[in-house]
């Protein structure tokens, strides 16, 4: 057994790190000392230590990393959805440094649909946090659906609320779970949304909301005001804008 200090310095990571991947339940002492809160691990740990430098020396989040280690997703599929918005992101480098003229600025996307939000009971946190973050709040909400057992039943989903006006916008983070309905849950449903599934990386949603909202003005479809980004395993993003 090792004190989170030797731990720390056997496996060449700093204590606040240390400190981070407990507090995210990504590398959980295996005792705790109840009379001194001193926190000690196994040897073996070591090994999920190394895992999480490794993914995270390849840009991977907290909570991507998180649903590795806990058997949600796949690393190869999580590691391939990397690739592909590194390759984006390197394609955008290269159009940057290109001259104008050879640039191409043809983007196609699909066309929205109109669909309904399915009713989904979801724990939640209200908080405004960049997508790093949001990757630690996801991994809390999945922290809570395991200590209360039940189960998470569909992929989780940001809603943003207030677009329409700078004073009052909001953000809720919400996990969908299943076999539980109580005061610290939420109801979500829409029956009528502009829909488009984003293929394009995380990082590049922002496209999805572009397309959406200059469908909707050429359209003549009213916004409410409110939209939902659900993050799916295989790296896509779903978009709904609520219609008025």
């Amino acid at each position: 057994m090792y004190t989170s200090g030797q731990f720390a310095i056997v496996g060449n990571v700093g204590r606040k790190a240390l400190r981070l991947y407990r507090e995210e339940g990504l590398l959980v002492p295996a005792f705790t000392n109840d009379e001194n809160g001193y926190h000690y691990y196994e040897e073996s740990q070591l090994s999920v230590l190394d895992t999480i430098k490794r993914l995270r020396g390849i840009g991977l989040s907290l909570y991507e990393i998180k649903m590795i280690i806990d058997g949600e997703v796949d690393e190869k599929t999580v590691i391939s959805g990397k690739i592909k918005e590194t390759d984006n992101l390197l394609s955008d480098m290269r159009e940057m440094i290109e001259p104008k003229q050879n640039r191409n600025v043809k983007i196609l996307y699909a066309e929205p649909d109109i669909r309904s939000f399915p009713k989904v009971f979801c724990l939640y946190i209200d908080e405004n946090v960049d997508l790093e973050k949001l990757g630690m709040s996801v991994g809390k909400l999945y922290e809570r659906a395991a200590k209360m057992g039940v189960g998470v039943r569909d992929s989780h989903f940001v809603r943003y609320d207030g677009l329409n006006d700078e004073n009052v916008f909001s953000m809720r983070t919400c996990l969908p779970i299943s076999g539980y309905e109580g005061e610290d849950t939420v109801e979500v449903s829409e029956d009528k949304c502009l829909h488009l599934n984003f293929t394009g990386g995380f990082s590049k949603v922002s496209e999805a909301h572009k397309t959406i909202v200059g469908y909707a003005f050429a359209h003549d479809i009213r916004l409410a005001g409110r939209a939902y980004e659900v993050y799916n395993k295989d790296m896509s993003v779903d978009v709904y804008y609520v219609c008025d």
